[in-house]
């Protein structure tokens, strides 16, 4: 529930910090259990946003210390099979596996499968296989030709190395596919492929593996860019700056977004990994949140405990993204309105609903925007208690609290007791132009199943929920040797025989 805090003990640094007569963390304000309202807090501490740390981070476990002389034991590999190298031509996918990931995605409620018909424009092979794998077949022939050009001009300069799979080997196979006889263009000591269309894809995200993660909305965050910018897209995340991240670097832009009525300062960090730009959200409510480094307390001081402030805080984190994504220069140039938005999970759900409002308010702003919004997770929807002035404190009209106001538990569950509750993910799904889930059959029982929708099964079905399905990275499986080292798999690569 927002406004609940961790349990302590009598005595705490957090219980010190509830007594003083100026309060300035999420923790202290709430120490008394009682709700505070955004505007509460302006009164107290001059900002909607909360200072100051509101949990310690946990010790280091230590590590354990190896006995002398013991010998280092492998994994037991009883009652498991032995490994055979397969023989035969590999098992066949079910042709409904390969609809969904070579196929369109469509509404999940509006087609009878996610993606009917559609496949690889050339015939790669007879056995069916993923997307990746076929596009890497395809561009196979074009990747030995630019290598054997390489190794003839090697005497002269330095030939770049083409891979054989990953985003760039897709990038190729799609140019083949789309009729380019030779697709690899090498000036010195870099490759390109030319791409028909190219897009600004923009991610918010409240967390982005290496650098922040949870759970999975990190860790996807940390592949699905990075593959979309292989393919030749300019991509940005968009992320809180939760610790002193030594890979970022001050951007030396300042601007302000307005909350309940006040200016309130963004700033930004940023790197460039792997051809993406990664933007930090530099905040007090973000970077002193935890005494020490954040690890897992990224929205609350445990588990399924909320900092006071989420909400604002939040909403603060979605108004600032819109600011790096209009005005700040990368590379000479912001990324500006000819951008796709893709918002993920309650944290940045607000965000196409402030373009919607800006919109509409100023025809000329967001004209050329479109935006998404990635469900990884229904359970988790940002329910607040609602508050008289949070139109104020969103600095938006006030229709846009009211759509997005509906009687349910702040805590999911049927048999909570209703109140009146703002639920953030509503916005997600409801201003933006598409609303999307990591597969096709968590889709359907989103839109269809009120156990998965959590009380907005509705919504997602007026949203046109459409389902696709995630991605893992390229040596993430059981058939790759690597994999099954580095993970100590004791079955084995896996074969038809070892299934």
């Amino acid at each position: 529930v927002a406004g609940a805090t961790a349990k302590a003990p009598a005595v705490t640094a957090a219980g010190a910090m509830a007594k003083a007569a100026t309060p300035t963390s999420a923790a202290a304000i709430t120490g008394d259990k009682t709700l505070v309202t955004a505007v509460e807090r302006q009164q107290k501490t001059g900002s909607v946003l909360a200072s100051g740390a509101g949990a310690v981070a946990e010790a280091a476990a230590p590590k354990a210390k190896a006995k002398a002389g013991a010998a280092p034991t492998a994994p037991s590999a009883v009652g498991y099979p032995t490994a055979v190298a397969p023989t035969g031509p590999p098992p066949a996918a079910p042709a409904s596996v390969i609809d969904i990931v070579t196929g369109t995605p469509q509404p999940v409620l509006e087609s009878s499968t996610n993606a009917p018909t559609a496949r690889l424009p050339i015939a790669t092979t007879s056995t069916p296989m993923g997307p990746a794998r076929a596009y890497a077949k395809v561009a196979a022939p074009a990747v030995a030709a630019s290598a054997l050009v390489g190794a003839a001009s090697s005497a002269t300069s330095k030939s770049p190395e083409i891979p054989k799979e990953g985003p760039a080997t897709v990038a190729v196979g799609r140019a083949v596919a789309s009729g380019v006889t030779d697709p690899i263009t090498v000036q010195g000591a870099e490759a390109s492929v030319p791409i028909g269309k190219k897009y600004q894809v923009v991610f918010v995200a409240s967390e982005v593996a290496p650098f922040s993660k949870t759970g999975g909305l990190g860790e996807a965050m940390d592949g699905l860019p990075t593959a979309l910018a292989a393919l030749g897209h300019r991509v940005m995340v968009i992320s809180p700056r939760y610790d002193q991240y030594k890979e970022a670097w001050d951007t030396s832009f300042w601007s302000s977004v307005k909350m309940a009525g006040n200016d309130e300062k963004v700033h930004f960090y940023h790197t460039f990994k792997q051809k993406v730009d990664y933007i930090f959200v530099d905040h007090p409510s973000f970077l002193e949140r935890v005494d020490g480094l954040s690890g897992a307390k990224l929205y609350g001081p445990e588990w399924g405990k909320d900092f006071a402030d989420n909400q604002a805080r939040f909403a603060y984190f979605c108004k600032a993204a819109l600011v790096a994504i209009q005005d700040l220069p990368l590379g000479g140039v912001a990324y500006g309105h000819q951008s796709v938005v893709v918002c993920n999970d309650w944290h940045s759900a607000l965000v196409p609903m402030f373009i919607h409002a800006q919109r509409s308010a100023d025809p000329t702003m967001w004209k050329d925007t479109k935006t998404t919004f990635l469900c990884h997770n229904a359970v988790f929807q940002g329910r607040f208690e609602y508050e008289e002035s949070l139109a104020q404190v969103f600095d938006v009209p006030q229709q846009y609290i009211d759509s997005i106001t509906f009687m349910m538990p702040l805590k999911v569950g049927k048999y909570n007791k209703k109140v009146k509750t703002v639920n953030t993910m509503a916005a997600g799904i409801r201003y933006a132009d598409r609303a999307l889930t990591v597969s096709p059959s968590y889709a359907k029982e989103c839109a269809t199943d009120p156990e998965k929708g959590v009380e907005l099964e509705e919504l997602f079905a007026l949203g046109r929920v459409t389902g696709i399905l995630n991605g893992v990275k390229e040596g993430v499986s059981p058939a790759e040797k690597n994999f099954v080292t580095k993970t100590k798999m004791t079955c084995g690569t896996f074969t038809p025989q070892t299934a």
